[in-house]
């Protein structure tokens, strides 16, 4: 898993969300290919991506996204549902879903 250090200097906010979305084993294999060929966040490209996943990888997606632009993300009705994320993600996942909650940042 990826160590997140918003405290580097020269703190990059995609770098950063793009780290996080590496942190998740279930949107690291799913957009792999995206994430060898971009070094800028687009929220709607990314979320354009998960348009036939599966429940557990639209709901990794959507917490990036609330991460990455909480305003936005709840404007387009990008809601993340904790419950819902708890319930179906398998151990990797929640690990890094809990790794971001024990210190979290916003870019």
């Amino acid at each position: 898993m990826n160590t997140l250090s918003p405290q580097q200097p020269r703190f990059n906010p995609d770098t950063y969300i793009l780290n996080l979305v590496r942190t998740f084993p279930c949107l690291a294999i799913k957009v792999r290919r995206w994430l060898d060929h971009t070094t800028e966040f687009d929220a709607d490209e990314f979320h354009a991506l998960f348009r036939g996943a599966s429940t557990g990888e639209l709901l990794c997606a959507l917490f990036i996204l609330n991460v990455w632009n909480p305003g936005y993300a709840d404007l387009q009705g990008w809601r993340f549902d904790f419950i819902a994320f708890m319930a179906c993600a398998d151990d990797g996942n929640r690990k890094a879903l809990l790794n971001w909650i024990a210190h979290p940042h916003w870019p």
